[in-house]
């Protein structure tokens, strides 16, 4: 009697299991023949949670609006104008629960927003260009429901913030750091473009990844040397390309009044060109991580004043002992997944490329990630992640710029990186025991051991979990499902 009610309790589990995070399926009853879809994105309304999902086919975009219930209240289909558009860079929600979409093309110098009306049953593509030719796009957010585009002056350290209303239109103010100072990767005195743009061949473009500190992002994500951080109403830029300390430019989007400071990476005494180092803010916190061939050392500090908490050092010789796995390697040409055991192994490989570290939140504990990305060798020549410095997609929502937790997700699940995993309590002291499965582990779990199909594939946070959403081909329906810690 007790094993059967045992199996009964087991299964009422598991149908509990299943009926939670089935969020919805449901029919694309706007599409009425013609291809399959091939792409999908969607737009959170900040404010009261509405969710917008669209799905496009080679012709058609087909938009579908839910309440905070998961029932459809609207819908909407029109044609896909945005053909010169391949690049989603943001999004807004206007006070009468507009969508808006914005866009790019390829070459970032042409832009487009789509409006998208539930209520008028209308879409419309209005076309818009920088103010100035001398100006370069940084990075894009979204905040409040409200877009705003950041550049950068050509050769300048002066910054443009559009600032876009409820029609798409913009106004534009400057942010000038050009009394501040700023230092190359040499130490040297630089400007701001110098910094935010890479050159490959004839190209130079910004080379900026947005950073969802919510997410458990891989090292190929936080190894970057030039990062940007939403906190409220401030955007937070990071510069690592300096060994020695790590530069913090803040702007708050509501005054643009700016702040720059410095906080001291290890390794000072050490020469330029024989160690690595990078930095990464999570919470209260930024964390430093430098290394060379003999020795690496993490630190943790106070974000707002830049006081050392805590200290975490191995060299060459040693075994780490503050790290819950394995020496991992994943991505290699041959084998995807190694361990190695010798602590020296792991320095030559990390140091030989871009250090990084990973910082998550989880059950009051913190997941930390240590360790380095592979470059990937391309017609002869080392390639940085996403190609010439932007990490392009089709039209979907795979972009760093509009959807970092999908791009994080990817990068997490398709990793190319040496690391180590540490479990730490509230004070990061080190704790022993097995590192449990993140958000982003349960999808990948779920993606590998079912048939959902890739096309439409969209993962976004929303409220305090995660959605995946897959189109289903046999039956012209797209599965919203969520999932949590």
């Amino acid at each position: 009697m007790y094993k059967k009610l045992h199996l009964l309790f087991i299964l009422f589990l598991s149908i509990s299991s299943i009926a939670q995070n089935e969020t919805i399926t449901f029919e694309n009853s706007l599409k009425t023949s013609g291809s399959f879809i091939k792409d999908a994105f969607q737009i959170v309304n900040q404010k009261n949670g509405n969710l917008s999902v669209f799905l496009i086919d080679a012709k058609k975009i087909y938009g579908y609006l839910f309440d905070d219930n998961f029932e459809i209240s609207k819908k909407i289909s029109s044609e896909d104008r945005s053909r010169k558009y391949k690049v989603l860079i943001g999004s807004s929600v206007s006070s009468n629960n507009d969508y808006r979409v914005y866009l790019t093309n390829n070459k970032h110098d042409k832009f487009a927003s789509i409006n998208f009306s539930f209520k008028n049953n209308t879409a419309t593509l209005n076309e818009f260009e920088l103010d100035s030719n001398q100006e370069r796009f940084v990075q894009t957010v979204t905040h409040n429901n409200k877009f705003y585009l950041i550049s950068v002056v050509k050769g300048t350290s002066l910054l443009g913030i559009y600032t876009f209303d409820e029609n798409a239109n913009y106004t534009k103010k400057g942010v000038d750091f050009s009394s501040d100072r700023l230092v190359d990767k040499k130490g040297k005195k630089t400007n701001l473009f110098n910094l935010i743009t890479n050159s490959y061949g004839f190209n130079t473009s910004a080379d900026v990844h947005k950073i969802d500190e919510n997410n458990p992002n891989s090292i190929e994500v936080t190894s970057e040397l030039t990062k940007l951080y939403v906190r409220e109403n401030k955007v937070l830029l990071t510069f690592d390309q300096f060994k020695s300390f790590t530069q913090i430019l803040s702007i708050d989007l509501n005054t643009l009044e700016k702040e720059i400071r410095q906080i001291k990476k290890p390794y000072i005494e050490i020469k330029l060109s024989q160690k690595k180092a990078n930095s990464y803010i999570n919470g209260d916190h930024i964390y430093m991580l430098a290394s060379t061939n003999d020795k690496f050392t993490f630190t943790i500090h106070d974000f707002n004043s830049g006081k050392l908490i805590k200290q975490y050092s191995a060299t060459v010789n040693d075994t780490i002992s503050f790290k819950n796995t394995p020496i991992i390697q994943k991505g290699g040409m041959y084998n995807n997944y190694r361990e190695m055991e010798k602590t020296k192994k792991f320095l030559r490989k990390i140091t030989a490329g871009d250090v990084g570290i990973s910082v998550y939140k989880f059950k009051d504990n913190y997941h930390i990630s240590l360790g380095g990305k592979q470059e990937i060798k391309s017609g002869g020549m080392m390639m940085p992640m996403g190609g010439f410095g932007m990490p392009i997609a089709s039209f979907g929502s795979a972009t760093v710029f509009f959807n970092p937790t999908y791009f994080a997700y990817n990068s997490y699940t398709n990793t190319k990186s040496t690391h180590i995993k540490g479990l730490f309590d509230v004070n990061f002291d080190h704790i022993e025991g097995e590192m449990e499965e993140n958000v982003f582990d349960k999808i990948k779990n779920y993606q590998t051991n079912s048939s959902a199909s890739k096309k439409g594939e969209i993962v976004f946070k929303y409220k305090d979990y995660y959605i995946l959403g897959n189109y289903l081909l046999e039956t012209n329906q797209y599965r919203l499902r969520q999932f949590k810690n």
